[in-house]
């Protein structure tokens, strides 16, 4: 009998490979559990009874569980990259957007400095028109305004045979 349950063992745990079994143990328990009571019930009558079967430990050979560890902290090294290649994106676009942010002010900055020098050349331009207006309509506005700036004093220096200057004497 036991010849044909190690066989059973073996063709059980030969549809196993190394990862699944660690990883699946219960379906390897529940498998062999089977394989076992079925190769049991197949030499008809027993007097032995399978209620459970427990793994307790699978033993490797040392270069197969150096390999296995190898592969393992591959794994681990290509997570952490991957993470670090995440992160880089993150910064990335973090970096992108805040540059974004610093050009959109700058243009807004700019518009609005351009609005600012439009409205006030409108506005001195408007200026200019209404003084235009106001002088094609009165022709000694600039007379007046030249006597109210006055302030009563003659110039002290004069050049020689020249008028002096805001008195238009009539003739």
């Amino acid at each position: 009998m036991t010849p044909k349950l190690q066989e059973e063992l073996k063709n059980v745990f030969g549809t196993y490979n190394a990862v699944t079994a660690i990883q699946q143990r219960a379906r390897l328990n529940a498998d062999i559990q089977t394989a076992l009571q079925r190769a049991i019930a197949s030499e008809g009558k027993s007097p032995v009874l399978i209620i459970s079967v427990q793994i307790s430990n699978i033993d490797f050979s040392k270069a197969y569980e150096t390999a296995i560890e190898q592969r393992m902290l591959a794994e681990v090294e290509v997570e952490r990259l991957r993470q670090n290649l995440e992160r880089e994106k993150v910064q990335a676009e973090i970096v992108v957007t805040q540059a974004k942010g610093r050009a959109d002010a700058v243009r807004a900055e700019a518009q609005a400095q351009a609005d600012a020098i439009r409205i006030k050349g409108e506005a001195e331009a408007s200026a200019i028109k209404a003084r235009g207006g106001a002088l094609a309509d009165n022709p000694k506005l600039v007379d007046l305004v030249q006597a109210e700036r006055w302030d009563g004093k003659l110039p002290a220096t004069m050049i020689p045979g020249s008028s002096v200057p805001m008195l238009a004497l009539p003739r």
